[in-house]
């Protein structure tokens, strides 16, 4: 499929008309790695020893590929094995059927622009010589970046300082901000690898997100399903449901692909979609919604209540919205009570599929296991 060209800076409404974020090349290369499968891979330790420390990265891949309409990947070939053709990789193959990652290049005096912009905020954050990054942090992430192929590293522009090591860092962070950059001149979110958000946080680099409405909604509830991440607004994730129902990287691209052309995702974007207009324009969640999670709240309390075991019901307004169940381990009676409750909620077609989700989420301890068998499945191959 064609690539879109940013030449200049009516281009970037094009890219706004795209839908989806700006996605960290990092979330994108744990993708593609775990695509190819453990055979199909270069080195096979090297790419599980990435993934295992990037599973929530691993899942937001396949949640942006379900949810959004469509992702710009920028100067991927630039980031990992340069001159590859976007088609060609196992990234294409997330294309076959509609075209969700949408290949972009930006055009040198574009680009110079913004990094002009994102050099004067890395002078001075670096203004005495160091950003005060804590040294196992720096050694993790460039150990990582090392492991997955990452090549780009954006020249300093005359920054010098101590060593190899912290130019290569700082690089990386220019890299962030250069994508952030990229997100608000599309108009859209930026998508940054839990690590590279948390190390932004820890140097004071503030990016600007519309995603406050999802961090007043789930920020509980992610503590409650065993997936938060420090930092990361946490959302309702169909990761864990795509490896139950997977033998293979293969299969859990298919299976993310049907799940995307599905009519409860379709309703769920809707949803999503409703309640992030209502917020971006009057900054609200509004007093209705809180009303019916108190109602939702007490009803499901009561139906559960009789004959069943269980410690009391807690739900947050993300678990009501969102149809999630409770956050208990339910019985198999109190699982059927839940589904006949959620069935009666109105203009919830996406209910019992989010609420399958959840549950597949709750079933997994330790959910690194499965992805390393899944992994080891049939996948692309090398691309």
């Amino acid at each position: 499929m064609p690539s879109l060209f940013v030449s200049k800076q009516e281009d970037w409404l094009t890219i706004a008309q795209l839908g989806g974020p700006v996605v960290d090349p990092m979330i994108l290369r744990c993708g593609e790695l775990f695509l190819q499968g453990a055979t199909g891979v270069r080195d096979a330790n090297a790419a599980w020893d990435l993934l295992t420390r990037n599973i929530h990265a691993l899942g937001t891949f396949f949640d942006r590929l379900i949810l959004d309409e469509r992702i710009p990947v920028f100067n991927y070939a630039d980031t990992f094995d340069h001159g590859h053709n976007f088609d060609q990789r196992t990234l294409g193959q997330v294309n076959v059927s509609d075209e969700v990652l949408v290949d972009v290049k930006v055009d040198y005096a574009q680009y110079m622009e913004v990094k002009s912009a994102a050099m004067e905020e890395l002078r001075a954050l670096y203004d005495g010589g160091q950003a005060r990054v804590d040294p196992n942090d720096a050694y993790s992430i460039l150990g990582e970046l090392s492991s997955s192929g990452y090549a780009w590293y954006p020249q300093l522009d005359g920054l010098t300082l101590a060593n190899p090591h912290e130019e290569r860092l700082a690089a990386y962070i220019l890299g962030g901000l250069i994508f952030g950059s990229y997100a608000q001149l599309a108009g859209t979110d930026h998508f940054m690898q839990p690590k590279r958000s948390r190390l932004f946080l820890a140097i004071s680099l503030q990016q600007k997100s519309d995603r406050a409405l999802e961090e007043r909604l789930f920020k509980s509830l992610g503590e409650l399903a065993g997936w938060a991440v420090a930092d990361i607004p946490y959302t309702p994730t169909f990761f864990p449901m795509l490896l139950a129902e997977s033998d293979g990287p293969r299969a859990v691209l298919t299976n993310a692909l049907e799940l995307r052309r599905s009519g409860e995702v379709r309703d769920y974007r809707q949803w999503l979609r409703d309640a992030l207009q209502d917020f971006s324009t009057n900054g609200r969640i509004g007093h209705a919604r809180e009303l019916e999670v108190s109602k939702i709240a007490d009803a499901i309390r009561k139906k559960l209540k009789g004959g069943h075991a269980l410690p009391e019901v807690k739900l947050t307004v993300a678990e009501a919205l969102a149809a999630k169940p409770p956050s208990v381990d339910l019985t198999a009676p109190a699982k059927a009570l839940w589904g006949w409750f959620v069935d009666q909620l109105p203009r919830r077609r996406h209910r019992k599929l989010l609420t399958r989700a959840i549950l597949a989420h709750h079933d997994y301890v330790e959910l690194d296991r499965r992805v390393n068998t899944v992994f080891q499945g049939p996948g692309f191959g090398s691309a």
